[in-house]
């Protein structure tokens, strides 16, 4: 067996990290008295749980285990298959957890026994994996089963909503039925735990910031507040969206707030890995369980990022009275880590609300829901805000982030098209698309390039856009350093206007992967003489790079972009430093690991928004391609989106929804009714 695994190693099926595992099982086991068939069995079980960890999955549901799409094989390469069972022999599926009960890799009593591999429930996890999944679940029931009768009586939460959302200044130009903002208010207000999710422009962090100036007014200002997300740049967008909002609400005294409440109210928003105190090198972080956050609610924005190790870290460090709201779009991508919290959350939207939720949301908001009368922990705590304000503008980009996320194929890619023939323009507008086989199609034949260089001349056309659509930035930044103007104070416009584009793609490696496009588009600037360098990892005037690592001395954090400018010095040369968009500097010497970032993944720009987005897909399929990824890079975009594809690359990723493997759920249910 691990013959086998070594030549799917060696050609690129499996991780290095793959096959090491199952080595390690396979020397644990090798001089015990176990059959060939088992030990191979347990080999083939380690190989495929690190695969399907590495895929975002947090278990292998061995019910749903096929032979046919094991590792992803192409049709080609099948004769493995034939080799791999081969291996175990006619041991069928339905055997393989009694005869692993006493292997010295598998425990199926978890609580009890601790061993690398848990099979429990058909379940295959690392033990890991199904400690963090149990604490997620045993801390929400936990907290939303601690509930005691309502802490505020009812009239008072109902003049407050009243307050917070007035009726003479309710905006319904959506013609919604409910008020759901204030419906997701009402209902974080009466439950310990809330989860509230929406797509872009559908105000979760105007309803954050209701639930916040509600919830402090309630608690006469008592009230710790904590605000977090993901990454940098996520949490620096909270901060911003936080503070925009509180204006906008409280502009021209349409709501009322003393100074008592609006100085209780946080608008520094920070990462989770900062909050919790993470440590580099040690699994033990600052605050935990034995010595928990001294808050009182915390907020979690961009939920969908967070992987379950990272959630359970952050659950632990709570306390039992602690309120945590998170917030996020279910229908992004998941965390590039394992795991799906939110959507698996969100699979219990299904159900209704419970008749009791109801009474009480129908005497506060005076909205009436459907329910049942069965209670649900998890669904009451759910709420989805519906109808979006990003796109009112710009309705072709929210139309066809709808279309993506629906699965409606042959519309989405017709939108484009009906943009061009309802605004008569061929010149670049709300939506945009490069269709490379169109493009390639009509170059002259003498100039069309070889068959396997079709990838290469693909990536020439995003190079070309790009190094067009970064010449202002460029330019203004040549203007600010020839005449010796300080950059401290000219750094907000020079940010705005590389913020203007951003070139997001669905692939790091590979000809129309980040890391290649990132050098390609250095290597033309220089040619157009916008940049100067001897090598593109060189530091240059210009340069954007993203951190990839968090770094808590310098107050960096994975996800945040800086630009390398220089000043020039009394003697007339250049000094050079890293900065960034709030001000900061840092020299290069100091800056931790980071990529360039003319180009970035479509997963690194979660969290962030750029006035035109451009989508770069991939010339030919690839596993990676999925709807979550075309809708997460489209909705990216604020005025204008430009997509780089085919259409069978794009049909491929709109028609494939995403699932992680995942026991949450599960677990989540069995807690709720014992």
């Amino acid at each position: 067996m691990l013959n086998i695994l070594y030549q799917l190693k060696e050609r690129k099926f499996i991780q290095a990290g793959d096959y090491y595992f199952a080595k390690l099982i396979a020397d644990k086991q090798r001089e015990l008295d176990y059959s060939l068939q088992v030990k191979n069995l347990a080999i083939l079980l380690a190989v495929l749980c690190n695969f399907h960890n590495q895929q975002g999955h947090t278990c292998l549901k061995l019910e749903n285990f096929s032979f046919r799409n094991l590792f992803n094989l192409p049709y080609a390469e099948k004769s493995y298959l034939i080799d791999i069972k081969e291996k175990i022999g006619n041991i069928t599926q339905s055997e393989w957890q009694n005869l692993l009960i006493n292997h010295i890799a598998f425990t199926q009593d978890p609580i009890n026994e601790v061993k690398p591999l848990v099979l429990q429930n058909n379940r295959l996890y690392f033990y890991r994996t199904w400690q963090d999944e149990h604490r997620i679940a045993e801390f929400l029931i936990r907290t939303i089963k601690q509930k005691e009768n309502q802490p505020y009586p009812i009239e008072k939460i109902q003049g407050i909503l009243q307050k917070y959302f007035p009726v003479e200044h309710e905006d319904n130009s959506l013609k919604q039925k409910h008020n759901w903002q204030k419906i997701a208010v009402a209902t974080a207000i009466h439950q310990p735990f809330c989860m509230i999710t929406g797509g872009p422009g559908t105000g979760k962090t105007t309803t954050v910031t209701r639930l916040l100036l509600a919830l402090q007014e309630l608690a006469e200002g008592k009230l710790v507040i904590r605000l977090v997300a993901p990454t940098g740049k996520a949490s620096e967008r909270l901060k911003i969206s936080m503070k925009n909002s509180f204006n906008l609400l409280t502009k021209k005294e349409l709501i009322k707030v003393s100074e008592h409440i609006k100085n209780a109210i946080p608008f520094n928003a920070e990462t989770i890995h900062s909050l919790i105190g993470v440590r580099f090198f040690e699994e033990k972080t600052k605050y935990n369980k034995r010595n928990p956050l001294p808050i009182d609610l915390l907020v979690v924005d961009e939920a969908s990022m967070v992987d379950l190790f990272l959630m359970a870290k952050l659950l632990q460090a709570l306390k039992p009275s602690c309120k945590l709201i998170l917030l996020g779009d279910k229908d992004q991508l998941s965390s590039v880590e394992a795991g799906a919290i939110l959507a698996e959350l969100g699979t219990f939207r299904q159900y209704s609300i419970s008749s009791k939720l109801a009474d009480y949301l129908q005497q506060t908001t005076g909205e009436n829901l459907e329910h049942h009368a069965d209670e649900n922990l998890i669904r009451d705590c759910l709420c989805n805000l519906e109808g979006s304000r990003r796109f009112g503008k710009h309705p072709y980009i929210g139309k066809l982030a709808q279309l993506i996320n629906q699965q409606k194929i042959a519309e989405s890619w017709q939108l484009f098209h009906q943009y061009q023939q309802e605004n008569n323009t061929n010149d670049t507008g709300e939506i945009n698309l490069v269709d490379y086989s169109t493009q390639y199609e009509q170059t002259n034949i003498d100039e069309q390039p070889l068959a396997h260089h079709y990838s290469q001349y693909c990536s020439q056309l995003v190079v070309q856009s790009a190094v067009q659509n970064y010449e202002e930035y460029l330019q203004l930044i040549h203007k600010i350093t020839e005449n010796n103007l300080p950059i401290k104070l000219h750094i907000a416009a020079i940010f705005a206007a590389f913020n203007k584009v951003r070139f997001l793609t669905a692939l790091r490696v590979g000809e129309l992967g980040s890391e290649n496009l990132n050098q390609l588009i250095a290597e033309q600037l220089k040619k157009k003489g916008l940049v100067q360098f001897n090598h593109s990892r060189d530091f240059y005037i210009g340069k954007p790079i993203i951190i990839t690592e968090n770094n808590s001395r310098l107050g960096l954090a994975n996800g945040d972009i800086a630009l390398y400018l220089a000043e020039k010095q009394p003697d007339g040369s250049l000094k050079g430093h890293f900065w960034f968009e709030n001000g900061k500097a840092e020299l290069a010497s100091r800056i931790p690991e980071h990529s360039p970032a003319f180009a970035m993944t479509i997963h690194k720009s979660q969290g962030s928004e750029f006035s035109h987005t451009f989508v770069v897909l991939p010339c030919e399929a690839n596993p990676v391609l999925c709807k979550e990824l075309v809708y997460t890079g489209v909705t990216r975009a604020i005025n204008q989106v430009t997509v780089f594809s085919d259409r069978k690359v794009w049909n491929m990723a709109v028609s494939k929804a995403t699932e992680r493997q995942s026991g949450l759920g599960e677990v989540l249910r069995k807690l709720a009714i014992n």
